[in-house]
């Protein structure tokens, strides 16, 4: 059977709380709830040294003879007696057995204290004629009928558990039981033992009892407004649930039709990027399918004329194949930008509050070349607030400048005009630093652990990474260095000892490790979900795909000194890598790998490179100060 909850009863008293049938052979627990002795062994089946009520679930241990050792509980027996009686005299056609004969085919014609019920007439009359039942105390029925004596009154001899021929006469105070005259003599002394008249003990219980219940008024008053207040509070939660689960709805249904109007929108700009591309390239292959077929008719009719044509033939035909063929050799092809396919998805972090917008659509042309990139201004260098080793650098919601100083063990934060705004202390000398598209600051030092800022300094976290070999946190052994976050608003934390990279969700949940050939200094992501990392250290640029495997190695465009360090990622899909022993930032094809140009040479020894949201302007960090470069041209 299974446990049951507690439950408010009310029901009759001789209903079993387990089968809900009138109790047989009852047996009370020391709560009081009474069940049949059948019922209550089932119930304590598999059950060793407790067992629980079933109505109020309080445990009780289970005596050593077993269920049946519990205390039988008398009193059902007489409230049942008093229901058959007052079923009888509420009707006499009440089929009762007599309970002297047994004979159920006679009216009951009066009750015997001494028989323990009603009995037929025919048993009366032998009750009134024979010596063995003159203790027998008879009621006629109709006495009782008439309230002429109280049914309350009814009485049968009860008999000793011990001594069962004895009928219990006396209350012993001293023990709490019921005893008999034999009892008296010999576990019961008088001598030892307080023995009171059965009458008595009972007067003085019954007005103790009753002052016990009148003492639980109060009680049973708070009992039953406390019944109706949970009835009440759980009504209102079901109420409010409801209210709760129909604006759970509500919100979803307005937040389903925002991400399709965004999705709709962003379609739509994707839609308008490419079509605009492929009429362009259509155009362009047109043009070139028309010299295709002009080059191919000369050529053909040349070579044709050439082989089997007659002098008259080529005599006529010369100056017209010369002209064409000399047109032809000398056509300028416009040369086909690769970059007219650069068009990707950037996803927005599914973590943020607004679900307004899924991401943005990266379909922006880059220009021939790279621009003329001239210093614009410098800041960091004076001051309180001046670097003392920048490294890593990133760009706030803001537009705020968050630079990594290692020496200092800190990240500061500038304004775009230069003016210090705060400075966040970060314990081991902090590395590198991005910014969640929730606004928080995620730092990498030299200590095993990763840390995450809210946006006024405050530690909200901190986590471990994992390496490819260890199933667990390693921290034996760990610098974290190269810091980056990929197209899917995944984390990547660059291990410099071991030479691996991490990825983690922004909460910290790991993802994966995977190996790497250098030592992760730096990291960027490109548009194409390519990982870029750069060590420094006269070594190259390694290009690998978004689960580790090694696609590329960029070198050095000349013959110089080439120690990449910082990166960054525009929305063209071009690649800055800044030559930290040259004092160079070069520009790449992410797409592609090739070299594109140089963007600036007037730097010394540059670290951290980050682009202004704008992109027309790019933050370099040097040892100790922040150079702002402005692109001059598109």
């Amino acid at each position: 059977m299974a446990e049951s909850k507690p439950t408010s009863n009310n029901k009759d008293l001789t209903e079993c709380g387990i089968c809900l049938c009138t109790i047989e052979e009852p047996k009370a627990l020391p709560c009081l709830h009474t069940f049949c002795l059948k019922c209550l062994t089932k119930w304590a089946e598999g059950k060793k040294d407790t067992i629980r009520c079933p109505i109020c679930v309080q445990d009780f241990s289970i005596p050593g003879d077993g269920v049946k050792a519990f205390r039988t509980n008398f009193f059902i027996n007489t409230l049942k007696d008093r229901h058959v009686t007052a079923m009888t005299l509420q009707s006499r056609d009440t089929v009762v057995p007599c309970a002297s004969c047994g004979a159920v085919d006679e009216r009951v014609e009066g009750h015997c204290s001494g028989c323990g019920g009603f009995i037929c007439g025919g048993c009366i009359a032998m009750h009134s004629k024979l010596k063995i039942y003159s203790n027998h105390k008879v009621i006629p029925y109709e006495d009782l009928k008439s309230g002429k004596v109280d049914v309350r009154n009814l009485s049968q001899k009860k008999y000793c558990q011990i001594h069962e021929e004895q009928v219990v006469r006396f209350y012993c105070e001293t023990c709490g039981v019921l005893t008999c005259r034999d009892c008296t003599v010999v576990d019961h002394p008088a001598s030892s033992h307080n023995l009171v008249n059965l009458e008595s003990a009972s007067k003085g219980h019954k007005k103790e009892i009753e002052q016990l219940i009148k003492g639980c008024d109060a009680i049973k008053i708070k009992t039953d407004n406390a019944h109706t207040e949970i009835d009440s509070v759980l009504d209102q939660l079901v109420g409010n649930a409801a209210t709760a689960e129909a604006g759970i709805d509500e919100s979803f249904n307005e937040a389903m039709k925002l991400l399709k109007d965004s999705r709709n929108k962003l379609k739509g700009e994707l839609t308008k990027a490419v079509s605009d591309r492929k009429k362009q390239l259509d155009c362009q292959k047109d043009e070139v399918m028309i010299q295709q077929t002009r080059l191919q008719t000369a050529l053909q009719m040349a070579t044709e004329v050439v082989k089997t044509g007659s002098d008259y033939d080529l005599a006529l035909i010369y100056t017209s194949l010369k002209t064409n063929l000399t047109e032809l050799r000398d056509v300028k092809l416009a040369p086909v930008d690769k970059q007219k396919a650069a068009v990707h998805f950037k996803p927005a972090h599914i973590g943020q509050e607004t679900t307004q917008k899924l991401g943005s659509v990266l379909a922006k042309q880059r220009k021939e070349g790279v621009g003329v990139w001239k210093l614009d201004r410098s800041f960091g260098d004076v001051g309180a607030e001046k670097l003392k080793y920048g490294r890593g650098v990133a760009i706030t919601q803001e537009g705020d400048i968050a630079v990594a100083d290692m020496a200092d063990s800190a990240v500061k934060i500038y304004k775009k005009d230069g003016q210090f705004k705060s400075s966040i202390t970060v314990p081991d000398n902090p590395w590198n630093v991005v910014v969640s598209s929730d606004g928080k600051l995620i730092v990498t030092n030299l200590s095993a652990s990763v840390s995450i800022y809210d946006g006024k300094g405050n530690q909200k976290h901190q986590f471990p990474t994992k390496s490819p070999d260890n199933v667990s946190s390693d921290t034996r052994d760990t610098t974290h260095w190269g810091l980056a976050i990929d197209n899917y608003n995944n984390l990547l934390v660059g291990e410099t000892r071991q030479k691996y990279i991490s990825k983690h969700h922004l909460d910290g949940t790991h993802i994966t490790s995977f190996k790497v050939p250098i030592s992760p200094v730096f990291i960027t992501v490109s548009l194409d979900a390519k990982i870029f990392i750069s060590g420094g250290m006269d070594t190259d640029v390694h290009i690998l795909n978004e689960n580790g495997v090694h696609l590329q190695t960029l070198t050095a465009p000349q013959d110089s000194g080439w120690s990449p360090y910082g990166m960054c990622c525009t929305s063209t899909n071009e690649i800055y890598i800044s030559n930290t022993s040259s004092g160079v930032i070069y520009c790449y094809s992410a797409e592609t790998g090739a070299y594109i140009g140089c963007l600036t040479k007037d730097v010394s020894k540059p670290a951290g490179l980050a682009l202004m949201n704008d992109e027309n302007q790019l933050v370099v960090v040097e040892d100790y100060c922040i150079k702002i470069f402005k692109v001059q041209n598109q």
